[in-house]
């Protein structure tokens, strides 16, 4: 409740200092009409722009997301510039199997720990399933994490769910002892991403899962130590997978110490492959052809792994960005192939008809828990993928790879927005026959839009960014009226030497989220002022989460004539030309 008061209270001062800045305006204006009408000029927006709650309580808040699970509409507040702030992948996957599956497993009175809840997302559909929920994470989290529980599950829930401060280790027994901290279910997703915790981690699982205990593990494979916890994962627990969709992949988990006890303690695995095997009604030669093909993979994958053992750095952990930039280096052509053979493997897996429950059959035995589930593309090669994405614009179907682990390579909301824009507002950016460049392309999604609306774009980045840039581009371009470029441009201030103007013009000039926490904002600013030259027009999409935003907004406005296109809260897009 306290907490609460003080940003009711910042919330009023805040509109009191915002009522007094008007009149100061007001005031101004009637001193010097002539510098009035100049402002009134660069500010003019096709959207009238509302006014901005930039209030210092506001400069963290990395969004407001509202997702529909259980009949309920959830609002969640994104946090932090850390992974716990923001909503991962797997938690949505594991929400929509909680919804969907209701019946087994059924959370109705069940008491749930939710390890790493970050944002709180999972604990609120097991709420609202009707467990009994106690959502844990770092001290540091749970502010939003308890805030987020309380808005979407007051009067709504059987129990009141819990938060509390919990970090993985291994002495949890003189803290959470097993004769206290007993529960049904314990939930975790995507808490294996990329840190150095994953051994501390396991150890958690292992505390906490005791004989009729289950947990239920959603994760998405992105990295070579996603496997090796998965390998280790499997070692330490009875297992069974229970969906998977590509790199997204949902384990269900048991305590090996029941296969000691009686036929009550290995119900549930019984039961499920016992489902599974009536269901599939596979026979003892298929079953055989299938441990034959697992074997086979697994052989593969352990040639992969001797063969990286020669490139593991100090931790003795092999990074696939460092083998696959090698190979993009050196073999460029060899690059596309695998891109477009990866294509094909996907094709062939949407073709193949699917068993929602095939991911509980346990064919290798208890002993191996290998499962033919699992597809065959486990290859380094596309361990360092985050997935492929599905868009729609311009009447188009864009496939988009996500890439190894940098903000270059990853899907962000301002470029969607600004693709949203220019395909909603071809009356107001008309880009058909114009020449484009596009700052911090990324993943290349706004170059591909921008090609599909008849533009002649220049897609730029830095070199680690665009082996996976340019198979997107290639990709989802096929057919368009040019053929879009991409290049390498690193941000500066000489850049007359390398890009001179007399050669390099653009009508238009992109960017999307390139604002986004790093050092090189003036940088950015010097660029942006290098390519708007007299007939170039700038489009820059951001959305607002740190002070530096709305520092280089300012600047960003005293450098160009510039209007505010669209505004979705601490999402913008702006326009600009030069003041020259």
């Amino acid at each position: 409740m306290d907490t609460l008061y003080k940003c009711l209270l910042e919330e009023t001062l805040m509109m009191d200092e915002e009522e007094e800045e008007e009149e100061e305006e007001v005031d101004r204006s009637e001193e010097d009409e002539d510098e009035e009408e100049e402002k009134e000029t660069e500010d003019s927006a096709a959207v009238k722009q509302q006014t901005p709650a930039w209030a210092p309580c506001f400069y963290y808040r990395v969004g407001k997301e509202v997702y529909n699970y259980v009949g309920q509409e959830i609002m969640i507040e994104e946090g932090l510039d850390s992974f716990a702030g923001m909503i991962w992948p797997a938690a949505s996957a594991l929400c929509h199997y909680l919804d969907t599956h209701r019946k087994q497993p059924s959370l109705v009175d069940k008491t749930v720990l939710e390890i790493g809840a970050g944002t709180g997302l999972v604990s609120v559909v097991a709420s609202l399933l009707g467990a009994w929920v106690t959502a844990t994470d770092l001290p540091e989290y749970l502010n939003n994490l308890r805030v987020n529980l309380c808005r979407n599950t007051r009067n709504l829930c059987r129990h009141t769910p819990q938060v509390a401060a919990l970090s993985w280790g291994y002495n949890l027994e003189s803290t959470h002892p097993s004769s206290v901290y007993r529960y049904d279910y314990v939930l975790a997703a995507d808490v294996v991403y990329h840190h150095d915790f994953l051994d501390e981690l396991l150890a958690t699982m292992k505390h906490f899962c005791k004989p009729g205990t289950t947990i239920i593990w959603a994760n998405k494979i992105r990295f070579m130590t996603d496997l090796t916890f998965t390998e280790n994962f499997k070692k330490a627990f009875h297992t069974s997978l229970l969906a998977e969709d590509g790199e997204m992949k949902i384990f269900m988990a048991t305590c090996r110490e029941e296969e000691r006890e009686d036929d009550a303690g290995l119900g549930i695995q019984d039961l499920l492959r016992k489902e599974e095997e009536e269901k599939s009604g596979d026979s003892e030669d298929e079953r055989s052809e299938e441990r034959r093909v697992e074997q086979q993979h697994n052989k593969a994958e352990l040639d992969c792994e001797q063969k990286c053992e020669g490139k593991e750095n100090n931790s003795g952990i092999t990074r696939e960005s460092d083998m696959l930039e090698a190979e993009k280096r050196d073999k460029k052509e060899e690059m596309e192939k695998m891109v477009a053979l990866r294509n094909d493997d996907y094709e062939e897996d949407e073709d193949e008809p699917e068993d929602t429950d095939s991911g509980q059959e346990d064919i290798a035995g208890q002993e191996s828990m290998k499962h033919t589930t699992v597809p065959l593309d486990w290859t380094p090669t596309h361990i360092s993928s985050f997935g492929r994405d599905i868009y729609h614009y311009v009447g188009q179907e864009i496939a988009i790879s996500e890439s190894i682990d940098s903000y270059g390579a990853v899907m962000w909301p301002a470029a969607l927005a600004l693709c949203s824009f220019l395909d909603n507002n071809r009356h107001l950016v008309d880009l058909q026959g114009r020449t484009v460049l596009e700052l911090g392309a990324g993943t290349g999604l706004v170059t591909i839009v921008a090609s599909l609306l008849g533009a002649s774009v220049t897609a730029t980045d830095l070199p680690d960014v665009l082996s996976n840039l340019r198979a997107n581009v290639m990709r989802n371009t096929k057919g368009c009226r040019y053929t879009p470029q991409v290049a390498t441009l690193s941000w500066g201030y000489d850049l007359e030497s390398t890009h001179p103007s007399s050669v390099y013009r653009y009508d238009y000039v992109l960017a999307a989220d390139v604002v986004y926490h790093h050092d090189f904002l003036d940088e950015l600013l010097a660029t942006m002022k290098h390519f708007c030259k007299p007939g170039t027009t700038i489009i820059w999409a951001n959305r607002v989460r740190f002070v530096t935003d709305l520092t280089f907004t300012d600047n960003f406005k005293k450098a160009f004539h510039t209007s505010l296109l669209a505004e979705d809260e601490e999402m913008k897009i702006f326009m600009a030309t030069c003041r020259k």
